[in-house]
């Protein structure tokens, strides 16, 4: 054979084996074995081009907003953020992180929420992608921010990675970036800020692997700093940002802890775009000791309040007061509902804006049970702080004392609003859902659903549901669908502590099967924590076709005290925030 023939021969394989490269390098993200012997090396002048988002070249590519799981190759456990998940100390901003021993990389581990990661994109810069990582778990962000990791300094070990809070625009140390080594065919991942790759050193505390920041500059290869990421379906995740804005810590905050957390969007005139929250019993910022906690001998001022957020993107809580009742004549002008003469109580919950008014259920009695009366609140809108209140009492609607039309207000595309309510069965373990309606235009009006027509009068009877739940519910409208969220009884110490969703087409259903979305987990002092009302929010659209639901916990616990060296943490009475993929529930 002629040299000719050979070298003709040579570059042909040549081509070939690129080929090949680049076709076997197309694959999703996912785990391989340690030590993997290299295929295919990159050729010396395509290095420069090893970049995990460089598809034209072959190699994987991250998903603009996906879950993940890291896998530490050299010491063979998967990412995660360290703390005693019985003390809440997984929350917590400045938790470092760390490698829990997991079964080989590529095998079908079981990750829990703590190990899974969001990898979403952020911003290109100097033709290198970065991007936030978001823990499931706690929602907040992956960060070498020292600032807020006092108790690991750099140091021998280097800087530790934490978990820092999530604000409106994420910062340098919160911003990675991934390159991919198609030798081993694992990740590097870069942080912005420090230019140091994450990495996990076999040294280990509490017989964990230390994740630390190593090195610098893409030139020094180290097999500590090898991962593998393995792409996981979409999962519901807390959000850090919803629930730090309930986090009102300041005195002139006004309402500063309270549950309920209804929320009602608003569109008129200079409210547009701004956010009405609702609350049940509230304690005010001047209550707040030097430590940000409650005196134990202390209570809430007020049995309700309602707070204006300046824009549906905006969870920033010092931007956040609340709305003043004009000639409070309990002079409580935070508290927007009167406690009647009868009652102890004056809850509102589920309402809706038409025109300039907003009109507000609520509730009113004594202790836990039923309300003696409903009634309808119409609160008037201005460009302040301080608005107008007016208490209706729609006929039918006011005297009912087994349906308690709290669950929900709708203002549905067909012309009606539609008013969603419960009555407690099952000794508080399950429920009948009810609706009723009315007009826009003639919200004094009301008729209620029979199971086949509208009357004047509720039907209690369970053969006028429209649905169960379990202990406590919520309804809202998305998409062109009524959204049920019921919770497990929270108050009784019982393990099932789940969240769960329905849909249906129609106000009067039928819904789907209950469909289990989340677990909550959120403890007392060692203890499970009791938790209740739930409430969705459909209006608070993040760009990811992720639904908002809400929770609050209340001051105790299952076998545990409330106070605390004399004092109630606020974190207790506050509102928590979950995210729901929309693909869960057929959004």
């Amino acid at each position: 054979m002629t040299s000719t023939a050979n070298s003709y021969i040579k570059n042909k394989k040549a081509d070939i084996l690129r080929l090949i490269i680049v076709v076997s390098t197309v694959f999703t993200v996912t785990s391989f074995s340690a030590g993997a012997t290299a295929l295919f090396t990159l050729p010396p002048d395509q290095k420069a081009h090893r970049h995990a988002d460089t598809f034209s070249m072959g190699f994987p590519t991250l998903k603009p907003d996906a879950v993940y799981t890291f896998t530490a190759i050299k010491a063979a456990g998967l990412l995660g953020v360290s703390g005693d998940i019985k003390y809440n100390e997984k929350y917590k901003a400045g938790q470092l992180m760390e490698l829990t021993p997991g079964g080989p990389p590529g095998s079908k581990q079981i990750a829990a929420p703590w190990q899974k990661w969001y990898v979403r994109f952020y911003e290109t810069v100097d033709q290198k992608k970065y991007y936030t990582i978001l823990n499931v778990f706690s929602g907040q962000l992956l960060s070498c921010d020292t600032a807020n990791n006092a108790s690991a300094p750099s140091g021998k070990e280097g800087i530790r990675p934490v978990q820092t809070r999530v604000s409106s625009k994420p910062y340098d140390a919160q911003l990675w970036r991934f390159v991919f080594d198609p030798g081993s065919k694992t990740f590097v991942i870069y942080n912005k800020k420090s230019g140091e790759m994450l990495a996990a050193k076999n040294k280990t505390v509490q017989s964990k692997a230390i994740v630390t920041l190593i090195g610098n500059g893409e030139n020094k290869k180290t097999a500590c700093a090898a991962w593998t990421l393995q792409e996981l379906p979409a999962v519901p995740y807390r959000d850090d940002a919803v629930v730090g804005f309930f986090e009102r810590s300041k005195p002139f905050l006004g309402s500063v802890a309270f549950d309920q957390g209804n929320s009602i969007p608003l569109s008129w005139g200079p409210n547009k775009g701004k956010v009405l929250w609702v609350t049940q019993d509230a304690w005010d910022g001047q209550q707040l000791k030097t430590n940000g906690m409650f005196d134990c001998k202390d209570f809430f001022r007020y049995r309700n309040s309602m707070i204006l957020q300046p824009s549906i993107r905006d969870w920033v809580p010092t931007h956040t007061f609340n709305i003043e009742k004009v000639d409070s004549r309990q002079h409580k002008p935070k508290q927007i509902c009167d406690v009647l003469p009868t009652a102890e109580y004056s809850w509102p919950a589920a309402g809706i804006e038409i025109g300039r008014y907003v009109y507000v259920q609520c509730s009113e009695g004594d202790g836990l049970g039923p309300p003696k009366s409903q009634s309808l609140y119409q609160l008037t809108e201005n460009d302040g702080l301080n608005w107008q209140v007016k208490r209706l009492t729609p006929k039918g609607m006011t005297t009912e004392h087994k349906i308690n039309y709290s669950a929900g207000m709708v203002k549905s595309p067909d012309g009606f609003v539609y008013v969603f309510g419960f009555k407690g069965t099952g000794y508080g373990y399950s429920l009948d859902l009810h609706v009723a309606r009315f007009k826009p235009s003639l919200p004094m009006q009301w008729t209620f659903w029979n199971k086949s027509n509208w009357q004047v009068t509720p039907e209690a009877d369970s053969k006028a549901r429209i649905a169960s739940g379990k202990a406590t519910v919520s309804v809202a409208y998305l998409n062109g669908k009524y959204i049920l969220m019921t919770m497990d009884q929270g108050f009784v110490c019982d393990s099932a502590r789940s969240i769960y969703l329905a849909t249906s087409s129609s106000p009067t259903g039928p819904f789907t099967p209950l469909k289990k979305v989340y677990t909550i987990n959120e403890y007392l002092y060692g203890k499970y924590a009791r938790y209740y009302t739930p409430v969705i929010h459909p209006e608070f659209n993040n760009g990811h076709r992720e639904l908002l639901l809400t929770y609050c916990l209340n001051f105790s616990g299952c076998g545990v005290p409330d106070c605390k060296d004399g004092y109630l943490d606020p974190y207790f009475y506050r509102i928590k925030g979950i995210r729901i993929p929309y693909d869960m529930i057929g959004l």
